[in-house]
């Protein structure tokens, strides 16, 4: 007769606790409304209140209608302030947070984008610093110059928050989103998350042939950190590295401008592109 054990399982012994609890009232990535409906979420996650911010592209401050007046030390400033994004007038690291939202799109000319937030209107002949780059190029010089006077005002850690839409250029998808983060990576930034916009009502265009690619009616906000040196590495080469390859454009064009100053880069065709995906209107921020 096989005798029967008696196993005995003890409790394992462990200090650790669990806390938190279930919930699904949580910040998501992706939101349909407008830019007044999302930013609060953004700076509930990334920026406590009390902290010094400067929003550099402030506008009409659409971006705070829903924030607690006081919740935050804002420094509001635009270009019809006389502020140029690109020389802030505030002390090297001086900075919690800075705001940033330029107009993300060129004219492509006639009537088609005229209520459009438009790189031309607002940035040619009126900036401080004048660029010699047209079309997607500009736009992008536009945002690479201003996040690098951000990073001269920002404190190490200080947040970074970024407002951009993709386009077509000359028939080529410019993914402005990767565009940025690639660029931003290189100054000395980390990505810390990003926020996808669809806006509320359907996008259309004056006239129409064919489509070929797919009406853009959505947006981002990006969120960076300023690395410190002390905690700064050089990324390994990942498979999201291959993002970069996809413009075929240099490994920093913004260095690269810099080690060539005089080379300018040439569009032989104009942009077309829808604005926000928050449904603005104009300079409306």
């Amino acid at each position: 007769m096989i005798s029967q054990r008696t196993v005995v399982v003890r409790p394992k012994k462990t200090d650790r606790v669990a806390r938190g609890i279930a919930t699904n009232q949580l910040v998501f990535s992706a939101y349909q409304g407008t830019n007044d409906d999302i930013f609060p979420h953004v700076l509930a996650l990334h920026v406590p209140e009390g902290s010094i911010v400067a929003d550099i592209t402030y506008g009409k401050g659409v971006f705070w209608k829903n924030i607690r007046p006081g919740a935050y030390d804002v420094r509001p400033t635009d270009l019809a302030t006389g502020v140029d994004c690109r020389k802030l007038p505030y002390g090297d690291g001086m900075l919690d947070c800075v705001i940033f939202d330029p107009p993300y799109m060129h004219t492509p000319g006639g009537t088609a984008h005229q209520n459009h937030q438009n790189y031309e209107q607002y940035y040619n002949n009126n900036g401080i610093v004048h660029s010699t780059k047209k079309y997607h190029e500009a736009v992008l010089d536009l945002y690479f110059g201003g996040s690098k006077e951000a990073f001269r005002v920002l404190k190490p850690g200080g947040v970074l928050i970024v407002k951009c839409q993709d386009e077509v250029c000359a028939n080529r998808q410019r993914l402005t989103h990767v565009e940025i983060i690639n660029e931003l990576s290189e100054m000395g930034f980390e990505v810390d998350d990003l926020f996808v916009v669809l806006r509320n009502n359907r996008p259309g265009v004056s006239r129409i042939l064919r489509q070929a690619h797919a009406r853009k009616n959505h947006s981002y906000f990006l969120v960076f950190r300023k690395i410190t040196p002390a905690n700064y590495r050089i990324p390994r080469k990942t498979g999201q590295m291959a993002l970069r390859l996809a413009e075929g454009k240099p490994h920093s064009i913004y260095r690269s401008s810099r080690e060539h100053p005089g080379s300018r880069s040439v569009s032989i065709a104009q942009c077309a592109s829808g604005k926000s995906a928050t449904g603005r209107a104009g300079k409306s921020r």
